[in-house]
């Protein structure tokens, strides 16, 4: 069924980037370089969709924002432009994607915006040559703030470099994990620094709508949230 229906959308949509305006969830509005033979769920808002309730919920009156992976910047353009962040910290290593991430930038008039900061760096459980850690970070933002992570196996070495950033409080969590036991293990680090935890399930319609971009050789994709003094 999915490749009947992913063949089917390579037939009918039209080929090539170009700029558009995804149309629903808490993206709905924001535009973006997109190719819909590969980008069609961002663009109609089923893109993570299982996150976007949290997304909004834990967006609400922060004060930075970090997006760690944040590729082309969907995220990134929702803290600059729909929240209350006035700092917004952007962690993409891949230099090679940086052109397509501040091209969507400029298309939503954020090209120069100075609440933005745009990082090369690795981000990880040490400082060194091209790698840092959110603890280094602590004392350049003000909470509350929200941490996204998408970094497709690293997600429990970032937990293991936020010790101090852990114990401030009043940072919320949503964070991508690709194997099971990468999930179990941010979950205790996150428990032990006594915050609350959720996983979020996939869709049930995930069977006939995957996230395609996800490689084949993770069969394990989900997200968690966290955070303290709050019920999940």
């Amino acid at each position: 069924m999915v490749r009947v229906l992913s063949h089917v959308k390579q037939l009918v949509v039209p080929r090539g980037r170009a700029p558009r305006s995804i149309r629903t969830g808490p993206f709905r509005g924001l535009r973006m370089e997109l190719d819909l033979t590969t980008q069609s769920q961002l663009y109609i808002g089923t893109f993570e969709r299982e996150v976007y309730r949290w997304l909004e919920r834990f967006s609400a009156e922060i004060r930075s924002a970090i997006d760690i992976g944040s590729r082309e910047g969907e995220y990134t353009l929702y803290f600059l432009a729909k929240t209350s962040a006035d700092r917004v910290i952007a962690f993409e290593p891949e230099i090679a994607i940086h052109q397509r991430f501040m091209s969507n930038l400029e298309l939503n008039n954020l090209g120069h915006d100075p609440r933005l900061r745009l990082v090369s760096s690795f981000v990880g459980a040490r400082n060194g040559d091209n790698e840092c850690t959110l603890d280094s970070l602590v004392g350049s933002f003000s909470t509350p703030c929200l941490i996204k992570i998408d970094v497709e196996g690293g997600e429990a070495s970032i937990l293991q470099g936020a010790q101090r950033l852990l114990e401030l409080g009043h940072v919320r969590w949503i964070i991508e994990t690709h194997s099971r036991d990468l999930e179990e293990q941010c979950v205790r680090i996150l428990r032990a620094a006594n915050y609350q935890t959720r996983i979020i399930p996939n869709a049930w319609w995930r069977g006939v709508l995957p996230e395609l971009r996800v490689s084949e050789v993770i069969r394990h994709n989900r997200w968690l949230a966290a955070a303290r003094n709050t019920n999940l």
